[in-house]
């Protein structure tokens, strides 16, 4: 079990590996040509994406073309990056799931123990004679409570 949940930090930690810039750039602008264009100067729209961009730097692409679909459906005006954040739930559950099984090897790690070494034939005998005396020790019970 551990092995398999170690093999899973990897794929986790690469789903949580931000969008490029262009990538980024391209789901902003392409949320963008949905919406009625305000009149703004071309340097103003590219600043705009520029903020867009600093701002949503840190989400994967996958989760941002997810939140901006979302934004597509649901906002009838174009969203500000909190707004488009708010819909990266996605991400926040990514970082949950990584994080338990980041707790569960760590415990695992911390609480295992190898199994021991066999019982040596004189370490048997030694456990055999302490079990016989705590069955004579429960039947003496019993006969005394009877």
């Amino acid at each position: 079990e551990r092995a398999a949940l170690v093999a899973l930090v990897p794929q986790y930690e690469a789903s949580l590996a931000p969008a490029s810039r262009q990538g980024c750039r391209r789901a902003i602008a392409k949320l963008a040509m949905a919406y009625p264009s305000a009149k703004v100067s071309d340097i103003e729209a590219e600043a705009r994406l520029e903020i867009y961009a600093d701002a949503l730097d840190d989400v994967p692409g996958d989760v941002l073309a997810a939140a901006c679909a979302a934004a597509l459906r649901e906002s009838r005006f174009f969203p500000t990056p909190a707004e488009i954040r708010e819909r990266c739930g996605m991400l926040a559950r990514r970082k949950w799931e990584l994080s338990k099984i980041r707790a569960l090897v760590a415990t695992h790690d911390r609480m295992w123990r190898p199994d021991p070494a066999p019982l040596s034939a004189e370490e048997a005998a030694e456990v055999s004679k302490i079990a016989a005396r705590f069955k004579t020790d429960d039947q003496a019970a019993e006969a005394k409570a009877a």
